[in-house]
């Protein structure tokens, strides 16, 4: 393994903060005058106290009607036709004087991305709570496919006429079917909590988690390619498990982490849609996510040392990550064979070593800092694969890949109270990551450093100026690891020398009680000056600004706007010095927002929620010499919701709610793309997103008992 030269980065910038390994300044208890008299509390009032005794609680019922929702709209909620939706929602809550208590929670029971949960047990002594959540992911309604069947095993509809380009596949028009893009998880687990003393507390947790749906993939046969819907049903077994203690000044937490992952399937298995390129060439297959395992011990506390407020922290873990699921034959063509091995029998060591310091020795400066160590050992035994290429021809040997690193973070920092109106500050950042054998690069060091300054020049105004930069070097190169048909003057973005510089700039102000304004920048440069192809810099820049506005307390009302843009441009070329490829990729993005809360009467409450946000994206190329520009890709979002609320009475509440939300979207590569529209790729059609959703909803809220925390 190469190491870096003298011309390493040295993070001057660290000295105030790692040198000493000084962490997160904590402030010292200030001690009451002892002459002072003592308060009296006799006539205090709680006004919202956070224990109650009795039973309380909430419940929603309503619905919702729906126009022009499709998968988009609906992604994560599950909003995804027009219709009407039940709006239901439901709290209960039960406490004694002994601290016994129970709780009962449960939100969006009328859609998929419903939750709920039970909580139960004594306050100080032992809890348990059960709780399921559900989260849909849709992604396309607009997918079209000839291909049939599931669990894997993706066949073409009898009377298939193959072609050598989509055009010659004569019954592909009357085979095509809609298919959902979309996937659902649903996650149960059960918490619980013992208290063995005043200072010990045990704690487990069990989590089942499940997935299921279609997701979406591609495959190739050498020149000819095809986009698939990929059968989904993954489940992931965990349990967390362990001890915490507490005392005056320290603490600790032991935990035992295991995590088992299991695929229904092994292979995604695909008719070929094409005439074969070599006969016996049917059939395609692809690798699925295969079954794994982690299993990790982990130890994490903290030391209150008396002096100067000075707090330790530390923490470390040790574990595994295991997979050897049965490796699938190199080949879908008659006679292939697994490897001899079997399967990979991976096995990866996982280790964690952190400290961390904090203390305050004077009180205008704070001093900070941590150091960090993670290491991944991979003792899989490198197996050597002949492979095909798709499925057609010899391609060679390759080894599998490796992951084995190690990875030294120093951070440290130090904050000084000038005067009263100015604080000064200084900190950086070290990181040292070596990689294992049979990676690609060897060596990396990144160090960053910055200084920041705080000034309040009014009493009622702040200003924060942040500046900063960091030169990541890059020391060997494995070209031997390199994968078969990659060049070796392309190097990966996250490995490759870097120079980085950045600033950030925030601002508040409130010029009277009822006027706040904040303002925030941003602008980075990162600059790859040493690759030779590939990534060559990426600039961002990004503002935002809020003004808001309360004359009182029935009455407020904001207004928001940021913008974004990011410049990358990356080179490239196609096998020859003189045939070269640059691409210049500019992104932008705006958003404004505004809204308000008006209550006219006691019982009447208006509020307004605005926001249009779009964005464009442009691609110039140039192409050996010849300058291209690619069509613009566009989207724009416009929201508008309005809320209105009547109590009528002290149980109980009715409310009313119309909303409008459009997006639209242009992207050159999708739109008027059909399956047949490209010769040698077979496409799900998708489109781009669009859609224009008009909802109406009436709901009841009623509260009973007494008001819950």
């Amino acid at each position: 393994m190469n190491r870096l030269g003298p011309d390493s980065p040295r993070p001057a910038a660290l000295v105030l903060g790692v040198a000493a390994a000084l962490a997160a300044g904590a402030a010292g208890a200030q001690t009451a005058d002892a002459g002072a008299p003592a308060v009296d509390t006799s006539a205090w009032k709680c006004a919202q106290c956070p224990f109650f005794t009795g039973v309380a609680g909430d419940a929603t019922l309503g619905g919702e009607y729906v126009h022009g929702a499709n998968a988009k709209y609906g992604q994560y909620t599950g909003i995804d036709r027009s219709g009407g939706y039940v709006d239901a929602d439901a709290d209960a809550h039960w406490r004694n004087a002994e601290g016994s208590y129970a709780d009962v929670e449960a939100q969006r029971l009328g859609l998929p991305a419903r939750d709920a949960s039970i909580d139960g047990g004594q306050e100080g002594r032992f809890d348990l709570r059960v709780r399921y959540d559900g989260q849909p992911d849709h992604l396309y309604d607009s997918a079209l496919t000839p291909f049939q069947g599931g669990n894997g095993n993706l066949r073409l509809p009898p009377g298939w006429v193959p072609g050598a380009s989509t055009a010659g596949m004569s019954t592909l028009g009357a085979s095509l079917a809609p298919v959902d893009i979309e996937t659902q998880r649903r996650t149960v687990s059960v918490l619980g909590q013992y208290q063995a003393t005043p200072q010990w507390t045990l704690f487990s947790q069990f989590q089942r988690q499940e997935k299921d749906g279609t997701g979406l993939t591609s495959a190739s046969f050498l020149t000819e390619a095809v986009q698939l819907p990929r059968y989904i049903d993954y489940v992931t077994d965990s349990i967390e498990a362990g001890a915490a203690w507490s005392g005056h000044a320290a603490g600790l937490r032991l935990t035992y982490t295991g995590s088992w992952f299991e695929d229904d399937s092994n292979a995604l298995n695909f008719a070929n849609p094409y005439t074969p390129l070599v006969a016996g060439s049917t059939d395609g297959r692809l690798g699925t996510p295969p079954s794994n395992q982690l299993q990790q011990l982990a130890a994490t506390g903290n030391v209150l040392v008396p002096w100067r407020s000075t707090v330790v922290t530390y923490g470390l873990s040790l574990g595994s990550l295991r997979q050897n699921a049965a490796f699938l034959p190199v080949s879908t063509l008659p006679g292939a064979a697994a490897p001899a091995a079997g399967a990979l029998d991976g096995n990866v060591l996982l280790s964690h070593y952190a400290l961390g310091l904090s203390s305050r020795p004077w009180s205008r400066l704070s001093l900070r800092g941590n150091a960090t160590y993670e290491g991944r050992d991979d003792r899989t035994t490198p197996i050597p694969v002949a492979y095909t290429v798709t499925d057609t021809y010899p391609g060679g040997t390759a080894l599998a890949p490796r992951y084995g690193q190690n990875r030294l973070r120093l951070d440290g920092g130090a904050d000084y109270a000038l005067v009263r109106w100015a604080r000064v500050g200084i900190g950086g950042e070290y990181i040292d990551l070596r990689y294992g054998s049979g990676q690609v690069p060897t060596h990396t060091a990144e160090a960053r450093s910055w200084v920041r300054a705080t000034v309040l020049p009014l009493p009622a105004m702040r200003i924060t100026l942040k500046y900063g930069d960091a030169l990541r070097k890059a020391s060997g190169y494995d070209l031997a690891a390199l994968p078969a048909g990659e060049s070796a003057l392309v190097r990966p973005y996250d490995a490759a020398p870097r120079d980085q510089r950045f600033t950030t700039l925030t601002g508040s102000w409130s010029p009277l009680p009822t006027l706040a304004w904040t303002l925030e920048a941003y602008l980075a440069n990162d600059d790859y000056r040493s690759s030779p192809l590939g990534l060559q810099s990426v600039h961002e820049r990004r503002t935002s600004t809020m003004l808001s506005w309360t004359p009182r307390d029935t009455l407020s009302a904001h207004l928001d706007a940021g913008y974004q843009s990011r410049y990358a441009l990356q080179n490239g070329s196609n096998g020859s010095a003189n045939d070269t490829w640059l691409l210049a990729d500019t992104q932008r993005f705006w958003n404004l927002g505004a809204g308000g809360r008006w209550v006219p009467q006691e019982r009447w409450t208006l509020a307004l929620d605005y926001r249009y946000a779009p964005s464009f994206a442009s691609n110039d190329s140039t192409v050996g010499g010849l300058a291209q520009a690619f069509p613009q890709n566009t989207t724009r979002l416009d929201t508008m919701d309005l809320n209105l609320s009547y109590r009528c009475s002290e149980a109980m509440l009715v409310r009313m709610r119309l909303a409008h939300e459009s997006f639209s979207s242009s992207d050159w590569a999708l739109d008027g793309v059909a399956p047949a529209s490209v010769p040698d790729l077979l496409s799900l059609g998708l489109q781009t997103y669009r859609y224009n959703v008009n909802l109406v909803g009436v709901t009841l809220h009623y509260r009973f008992g007494k008001t819950a925390p």
